[in-house]
């Protein structure tokens, strides 16, 4: 890897570019899907290739190769290069790219690793998680399960001298039940995605994520409609942790800057929020989906404080915007695969705790709702605004919890939401996800606390 990717940069360089970074993958990955008990899909596949960027004045270009031989590798990186050198010209701001040189190699410690576990035994923990589901409750009337892992290896170089070596494994499950009363069809949705080795699934709740799915199916079969209107609304962690991910941390992603694309343009080292709000982005964290030591810059990651004491404090950076921006590079920049270009993105992205008990939170709201879970939503950065619909919820009358609720969502612009929020939960869970943009999608989480917002809209039936 590491002559072919000197080939690629040493070619760049010659043809005249002024920077040079190759990635080069080789992932495998496993997916099986079950419906009602019987395998639907099983797919093993292989991904190998590298990404190649020249950049010169402003001017990028990028290139794929699957010819890693050095020779190959010289040919894509000279193509590359010429490119870039063509483009410059019509660049809007001429700058340079720099930054600090890593030199590492991360190998991911595992007990179990997922390439040593046989396609039979996959098979077999799907089954038994769908067959949960189904035994759970006589009106289940369809599963599906997923049972899906992707192993990375990935070297990352560039003309500045990083030179990094890292190994991710991502296994995961996920439970999608449907229950059915009469015409009355609900359905109930579980996922669990960790970083590890096969050995994560055999905790307490993947194992249980079949019975997990099923319960809240048949649960929402008892669900009533929610009145829409103005409510005090209290946030699980999950749909705490959307909130945060799609209406702030977008909004955070520092290549809005030069597009001048987010609502936070003007607003760093501003207030954004109440003093006892506190957002954070943290790759650092062990076992999580969305975390990596470094980023697909090869620059060394670490906890971003996005949001201190209601001040805007940081942003999520590539190279190119920590220089554009004149701020610290800090490791956020990420690509789908070596096919990609890398962007800035988020990792795990939460609201740090509180100093409310959960409990107390719903006991000090006289009339409000509960929301939990994500159904599905819609944000825009540019202006802030939002709408998710929430997996279901609860009416809460005279601060205890009653009927649970359906087809439910919550709306707003996030920094007038933000200042709403007057109490959060001591509590503090997260939960997987995958987050598009631009075309890519990469594994992350998203989560917090429960966390109350006073007098929001929402829409009901």
């Amino acid at each position: 890897m590491e002559d072919a990717a000197k080939a690629a940069i040493e070619a760049v360089l010659k043809v005249g570019a002024k920077f040079a970074d190759v990635r080069i993958e080789n992932s495998t990955t496993t997916i099986i899907e079950l419906s009602d008990g019987v395998t639907k899909r099983s797919l093993a596949s292989r991904l190998k290739g590298a990404g190649i960027r020249a950049f010169i004045d402003g001017a990028w270009a990028f290139g794929q190769a699957t010819d890693m031989t050095p020779k190959g590798m010289r040919e894509t990186g000279e193509s590359v290069a010429r490119l870039a050198l063509a483009t410059r010209s019509r660049v809007a701001k001429r700058f340079e790219i720099d930054g600090p040189s890593f030199q590492d190699k991360v190998r991911l410690k595992v007990k179990k690793p997922v390439q040593d576990i046989t396609f039979e035994d996959k098979i077999a923990f799907a089954k038994m998680i769908d067959d949960q589901a189904r035994d759970f409750d006589g009106r289940v009337h369809n599963t599906r399960t997923v049972y899906g892992d992707l192993w990375t290896e990935l070297y990352i170089a560039n003309s500045l001298g990083t030179s990094v070596h890292l190994e991710n494994t991502l296994p995961t499950i996920v439970s999608i039940t449907t229950a059915k009363d009469g015409a009355n069809r609900q359905r109930g949705y579980k996922l669990v995605s960790t970083r590890g080795g096969f050995e994560e699934l055999e905790m307490e709740r993947p194992q249980h994520i079949g019975e997990e799915s099923a319960k809240l199916a048949v649960d929402l079969l008892s669900s009533i409609v929610a009145k829409g209107g103005t409510y005090d609304v209290v946030l699980d962690p999950v749909l705490n942790g959307v909130m945060i991910h799609e209406a702030f941390g977008h909004a955070s992603e520092a290549d809005n800057w030069p597009a001048h694309t987010t609502i936070l343009e003007d607003k760093v080292g501003k207030m954004v929020g109440p003093e006892h709000l506190n957002l954070t982005d943290d790759p650092t964290l062990p076992g999580m989906r969305g975390s990596f030591e470094y980023d697909w810059e090869g620059t060394k990651t670490r906890k971003r404080t996005l949001v201190k004491d209601g001040f805007l404090t940081e942003l999520l950076h590539s190279l190119e915007t920590s220089v554009l921006l004149d701020m610290e590079s800090n490791g956020a920049a990420r690509a789908q695969s070596f096919m990609y270009p890398p962007l800035p993105r988020m990792s795990n992205t939460f609201m740090e705790p509180g100093d409310w008990n959960a409990d107390e939170l719903i006991s000090d709201t006289n009339e409000g709702l509960l929301l939990c879970g994500f159904n599905y939503g819609y944000t825009d950065p540019s202006k802030g605004q939002f709408m998710f619909q929430a997996n279901y919820g609860y009416l809460i009358e005279n601060g205890e919890l009653t009927k649970i609720v359906r087809d439910v969502s919550m709306a707003g612009q996030i920094l007038g939401v933000l200042a709403k929020i007057d109490a959060i939960g001591k509590d503090f869970s997260l939960e997987s996800g995958t987050c598009e943009k631009s075309g890519q999608a990469v594994p992350e989480m998203a989560g917090g606390p429960h966390a109350r917002i006073r007098e929001i809209p929402v829409g009901g039936g």
